[in-house]
């Protein structure tokens, strides 16, 4: 399948396009679960409370405290992971297919196997590639996707390509 360089303009708009809306989701979601636990844990606290002594209502307490402690690092840990995975895919050097839009450029191929798609160039010639199977299947629901090939430092390619939805 035949890559090119992306230039500078198209580099920046896909890194940007990638990153805020990934960040943004992540971002909008991932408060909400330790709010849904905390409140989730009070209503329960509550009922204890009401039946319960006073030493069993305090454990609880605590329990419940180390609860949604444990969930709100565990989210900020996601958050910062999925973050930094996604502010720095501009730092790395890698080609753009010529065609990137799932459902319009990239078709199913039925004559070959589901990692098999045939990719329409601009110059109006078909090729097939090999992609993963996320790809594929973004294909057959008609979403937008970006096939994106790394180039490694030591010349070796990542199999078969890594995709960024948009």
């Amino acid at each position: 399948m035949n890559y090119r360089k992306a230039n500078n303009d198209e580099h920046n708009i896909i890194c940007e396009q990638v990153r805020s809306r990934s960040v943004l989701t992540v971002c909008l979601s991932a408060p909400v679960i330790p709010v849904v636990v905390l409140v989730a844990c009070l209503s329960v606290n509550m009922m204890i409370r009401q039946r319960y002594d006073k030493a069993t209502f305090v454990i609880s307490t605590l329990m419940m405290v180390f609860f949604v402690v444990a969930v709100a690092i565990a989210m900020i840990a996601l958050m910062s992971g999925f973050i930094k995975r996604f502010s720095c895919i501009n730092k790395r050097n890698y080609s753009v297919a010529d065609c990137v839009v799932a459902g319009k450029n990239l078709r199913i191929n039925p004559k070959h196997n589901h990692s098999f798609v045939t990719v329409s160039l601009p110059d109006g010639n078909t090729q097939t590639a090999m992609v993963s199977q996320k790809v594929y299947s973004l294909a057959q629901n008609g979403k937008q996707a970006l096939l994106i090939k790394y180039d490694e430092p030591d010349g070796k390619e990542k199999l078969p390509f890594e995709i960024a939805v948009l």
